[in-house]
């Protein structure tokens, strides 16, 4: 029986204003993750820089505000990349405002050292989940674009040349065969120069 190849530890960055939150996740985290501890202040720009090297971002504060969402978004924005948030507390009820600014997993009262990695694990997991969701968005809306186009420009032909639906159709395949280009392509062209169409 082959044994399974062996996983390198995941890469945690943690940021964090308090000391002891960082010193209790440190704890939790020692031996199975990799960790880089840093500040508040740079926390962007080292997600950026180290974009490959990072698994996921936890984010540790006493509480949450709306300067500390447009930084993670921004963040976020350029790299995407799951992110775990703990708070101590939320009073200003920004759970929802998080999630929608990108974070993946958010946690109020709830850091645990024992829940840490399931936590991770969790968090990553959603995040898979959710790039793959907007990869299939991305792909179905960029589909009925290319859908629409290749519609317009068969609507063009059947008007200009009195092609029937099937005849455009095989005209824009044909065109596009010759070219090696997707038919998408050749659609855009077509449109881009209607004007001077006879």
């Amino acid at each position: 029986m082959q044994s399974a190849p062996p996983t390198s530890p995941v890469s945690v960055l943690l940021i964090s204003s308090e000391s002891s939150v960082s010193q209790d996740l440190r704890a939790s985290l020692e031996g199975s993750y990799n960790i880089q501890v840093i500040s508040e202040a740079s926390f962007a720009e080292t997600v950026a820089a180290a974009a490959d090297a990072i698994d996921i971002v936890l984010f540790a504060k006493p509480v949450l505000d709306d300067l500390d969402l447009q930084k993670i978004s921004g963040m976020l924005d350029d790299t995407p990349i799951p992110v775990l948030v703990f708070v101590d507390s939320d009073p200003e009820k920004m759970a929802r405002s998080a999630i929608r600014a990108g974070v993946t997993s958010f946690v109020v009262d709830g850091l645990v050292a024992a829940r840490v990695p399931t936590l991770i694990e969790v968090t990553m997991e959603r995040f898979k989940l959710s790039e793959a969701l907007r990869s299939e968005l991305l792909k179905s809306q960029e589909e009925l674009a290319a859908r629409k186009v290749i519609e317009r420009a068969k609507g063009l032909l059947m008007d200009k040349k009195q092609l029937s639906e099937q005849e455009a159709y095989r005209s824009l395949r044909e065109l596009a065969m010759r070219q090696s280009k997707p038919i998408k392509d050749v659609a855009e062209t077509l449109l881009m120069y209607s004007d001077i169409l006879p």
